[in-house]
């Protein structure tokens, strides 16, 4: 059952029972105006066998002090259906001249596992409230804890707490601050969100938001103290730290807030568990008097240290400042463990200053910051002058650093070892490696080790382990390399917190193998392509077994797998190039694999692989611009065991006879990008001309007595700036409308399009047929007509002349042109109708037709006597109309009307269709 949907049940219920206990006069709780704040929290059974259904409840509500109301037993709904629990007060105090503090406590034992909502609803609220409905006392007051019930978890949950009470001063004008001073003493995390505050609405018995609720700072238009915005009044949601910057209006002020509760899982992810809703009432006064200043501090301490902090406080008037910690002490599981402690006190007049000190130790780590609220309040001779201010330090604790030892080699392979970790609760150590230094060294607050460094995990082991074998996941570690590690420990789940890494410490593999350096194109051709390879000779070969040998493999294609041929042999140690040709350069890219051996035992053939390593050919591809734009697009592909990323790739581009350096580019990974616009000397590309090109590549592996730079070509490619594909100028056939009309025909007709091809020098040439495309309205979309290779076309057949054309170019390569410009022809419309007819049978004017008219669609024409009634009506496109009625029969001589409504044939669809209305005699 949704959330809302339980509490309206509920409420229905108890009220029913509460309506029972009226009638039989056993409802003690008092109806009365005299509620300021409250809130109820609940701690699990901490009992030496806990029962995780049962928990204890404390709910404290703040009255107007000496109220004719007295609550002496309340009613309490535990959120169980049926169920109302009363509860005897437990204690009453007065908290200053205005304000009791009333205590009530109880424990229930729920019946199952779930999420329960435990409230009280109070009668009635203190009046005068300012921003809540007038008048205020008329709302009932509602308070709510939920919690989480699951007897499979291993701890037990207790609800927040919250340690500073829930009422507090403020004066016009000046910035008020105030801070709950919330814990959780499981340690979850706690989230703070305002809500409106909320009652009983009767008679819906249901549980809603107060009427006229605005938050204090929107009640009444008020500047900020300092005038330069208007008043907010904002909650921190993880510090909940209050701000109301600033009053301006005297009077009683109520708002609520939540405080929930998020329970982080061993995978991380959270989940929310419990929360208290909690109203609270802040007093506005009109005063002189400004507050205290302190200044809040965020820090972090590494745990085994002691934490020290200057707090400081100081007061716009001079005045004397009390100086404590609110609450008690920090937030546990510190507060309650080793809660720190101000000492040092030392006041003067507008200035106070304590010393914090906090004696931290490894279970204080957590990732979230533990938090001490500071309270300042300066000393007034009477109390409801004086003014405080709340500020939170946050304080995070991290752990201390693993102590990293030496590396140390074995057969492409490094055993990290570590001091034992000086903290025992801590739950795995991570291993991180890089190649090269990384110089890294962390702040007091920056745990772990951020990707910014370069470094990437390589394994995780349990916090009391003090060694690692790394040889690269089975692969080995690359001879000559730097290898670079640094380690730091993880706590468990309950605070996921962190250490501060490592020192870091460095190695150098052996360089016992050869490396490949160069795999570049010095010849490109089809058939009699060549490409040099090179490598290195192998240093420190000390421990290797002679003889040692070379193997050369190539494979065409430049991604690994299988299909490498031998191409060298040797166990010559100097023979460190291979000149490879015979190959197809133009379409392919060449990858090769050198395989260094050793003989197994001393005296035999070297058949032991000591190690392998792979290199393509860079392949480099240029296309055209396939816009406007005159520009070549180059890309070019390697995968190669060095790094190519570590300088400018160049680019040269044929000039002449010559190919010159015309720019460079950085990389990254296994390709590079580039687009030659024709800047280079300021001369643009043409159009119709060839353009050649390579690219060198330039890397390095970074390690000592290594070849540095390593250059290598692509192979050369070369290709044409093509010409544009532009369209034709088209032209149309005019039509004579006078002469037309003069002597009209009947179709079917024609239209006769010509145009001009464009061979301008950016144009081409070498056109392979035309396309023409027909519209019949100004509004239609072109549909392909037909296809010439003629400059000429004649289109034939037509009803009419009304139409529009374009014509396109293709070209030899079958790219078409765009549209051409647009010609359109119309019809020539006229249409006149006579005014008398003399159906006599001699053939002259025997019959209603119009005088001229030409390229009618559809014809509907309808006549009428004078008298209105209509007697024929006919669709024949000539009219046609002998003087008859719509049977046939003669009508009689006289004048009659008609009405006509014709479509034309035409170009422009708005007129296309057109009414005449007139009279015509009938003469015999």
């Amino acid at each position: 059952m949704p959330k809302r949907l339980r509490l309206i049940f509920l409420l229905r219920s108890s009220l029913l029972l509460v309506l029972l206990m009226l009638l039989v006069g056993s409802y003690t709780e008092v109806q009365a105006t005299h509620l300021k704040a409250g809130d109820i929290i609940a701690k699990k059974d901490t009992t030496a066998n806990p029962n995780p259904r049962r928990f204890f409840f404390r709910m404290t509500i703040y009255t107007v002090h000496n109220a004719q109301a007295d609550d002496q037993q309340i009613l309490i709904y535990p959120g169980v259906p049926g169920v109302v629990i009363n509860v005897d007060r437990k204690s009453e105090i007065q908290v200053n001249s205005e304000t009791d503090q009333e205590i009530f406590e109880w424990e229930y034992t729920y019946p199952s596992d779930g999420q329960y909502t435990t409230y009280w609803i109070g009668e009635n609220r203190d009046n005068g409230i300012l921003n809540l409905a007038a008048p205020s006392q008329q709302f009932s007051f509602f308070i709510a804890t939920t919690i989480s019930i699951n007897s499979l978890r291993t701890s037990l949950n207790s609800t927040p707490v919250l340690t500073v009470q829930p009422i507090d001063d403020a004066v016009i004008g000046q910035r008020f601050t105030h801070n709950p001073g919330a814990y959780d003493a499981d340690g979850d995390s706690l989230v703070f969100r305002l809500i409106a505050p909320q009652y009983l609405q009767q008679p819906r018995n249901t549980i809603t938001t107060v009427p006229g609720y605005t938050l204090p700072s929107n009640t009444f238009q008020c500047p900020t103290s300092d005038g330069s915005a208007s008043s907010y009044f904002t909650l921190d949601p993880y510090t909940g730290q209050l701000e109301w910057n600033s009053p301006c209006e005297v009077g009683s002020y109520n708002i609520a807030y939540v405080v929930e509760e998020w329970r982080r899982g061993p995978n991380g992810q959270y989940s929310k568990i419990g929360e208290v809703i909690r109203d609270m009432r802040i007093q506005v006064e009109k005063s002189d008097n400004k507050p205290p200043i302190l200044e809040p501090k965020d820090t972090c301490v590494v745990a085994g240290t002691v934490f020290r902090g200057l707090v400081r406080a100081t007061d716009p008037d001079n005045d004397i400042i009390n100086l404590t910690i609110a609450g008690g002490g920090i937030v546990p599981p510190a507060r309650l463990v080793n809660p720190g402690t101000l000492t040092n006190i030392v006041q003067s007049p507008g200035l106070t200053t304590g010393t914090f000190t906090w004696p931290t130790t490894c279970e204080d780590i957590q990732d979230r910051p533990h938090q001490v609220i500071f309270r300042a309040e300066d000393v007034r001779s009477t109390a409801t002058e004086r003014l405080a201010d709340v500020q939170a330090w946050n304080i995070r604790v991290v752990g201390p650093p693993p102590v990293l030892n030496e590396p140390q080699i074995s057969n492409s392979s490094v055993t990290l070892t570590w001091d034992q970790y000086t903290c025992p609760n801590a739950s795995k150590i991570r291993i991180y490696r890089r190649e090269g230094p990384s110089n890294y060294v962390p702040d007091n607050c920056q745990t772990g080790v951020p990707a910014s460094t370069g470094y990437v995990m390589i394994g995780e082991v349990d916090a009391g382990e003090v060694t690692f074998f790394d040889d690269n996941g089975g692969a080995g570690l690359e001879a000559g390399v730097t290898y670079c590690y640094i380690i730091y420990a993880t706590f468990p789940a309950s605070g996921f917190g962190e250490s501060l890494a490592s020192n870091e410490s460095c190695v150098v593999i052996d360089q016992d193998i050869p490396y490949l350096t160069n795999v570049t194109v010095d010849e490109t051709d089809q058939t009699n392509g060549k490409i040099t390879v090179k490598w290195t000779e192998p240093m420190e070969v000390e421990n290797l077994t002679p003889p040692l040998e070379y193997r050369l493999y190539r494979k065409v294609g430049m991604g690994p797998g299988d299909g490498y041929t031998e191409v060298k042999r040797t166990q010559d140690m100097n023979d460190l190039s291979f000149v490879d040709t015979g190959l197809n350069t133009v379409d392919n890219a060449y990858r090769y694999k050198l395989e260094f051996y050793q003989a197994p035992t001393p005296g035999d053939a070297p058949t032991s692989l000591r190690e392998d390593t792979e290199a393509s050919s860079v392949y480099l591809t240029v296309t055209a611009s396939d816009s406007d734009a005159k520009e070549f697009q180059l890309n070019w592909t390697y995968d190669v065991p060095w790094n190519n990323s570590t300088y400018n790739h160049h680019i040269y581009r044929r000039v002449g006879n010559d190919f010159v350096l015309i720019d460079s580019v950085t990389v990254t990974g296994n390709s590079g990008s580039y687009t030659d616009r024709g800047t280079f000397g300021g001369q643009e590309l043409l159009r119709g001309e060839d353009y050649c090109y390579y690219v060198q590549t330039r890397g390095s592996y970074s390690i000592e007595n290594l070849p540095n730079p390593l250059l290598n070509n692509s192979q050369r490619v070369c290709v044409t700036m093509p010409k544009l594909i532009c369209p034709p100028t088209l032209s149309i056939d005019l039509l004579d409308c006078e002469q037309f009309n003069q002597n009209p025909t009947e179709p079917p007709y024609q239209n006769v399009l010509t145009w001009v091809p464009d061979i301008s020098p950016d144009c081409t040439d070498e056109i392979d047929y035309y396309t023409l495309y027909f519209k019949p309205t100004l509004d239609g979309e072109f549909t392909r007509l037909d296809t010439t290779s003629a400059t000429t076309y004649t289109h034939t057949g037509l009803q009419s002349f009304a139409g529009c054309y374009v014509v396109t170019a293709t070209d030899i390569n079958g790219r078409e042109s765009v549209f051409s410009n647009e010609v359109c022809k119309d019809n020539c419309i006229a249409f006149m109708l006579p005014n008398i007819i003399t159906p006599n049978g001699d053939n002259l004017n025997d019959v209603f037709r119009p005088k001229s008219s030409a390229f009618i669609r559809s014809m509907k024409f309808k006549v009428f006597n004078r008298w209105g009634v209509q007697v024929y009506e006919g669709n024949d496109t000539g009219i046609n109309w002998p003087g008859t009625d719509k049977d046939g029969n003669r009508l009689s001589d006289g004048t009659y009307y008609y009405e006509a409504e014709v479509e034309f044939f035409t170009l422009d669809p708005s007129k296309a269709r057109a009414k005449y209305k007139g009279w015509v005699e009938i003469v015999r």
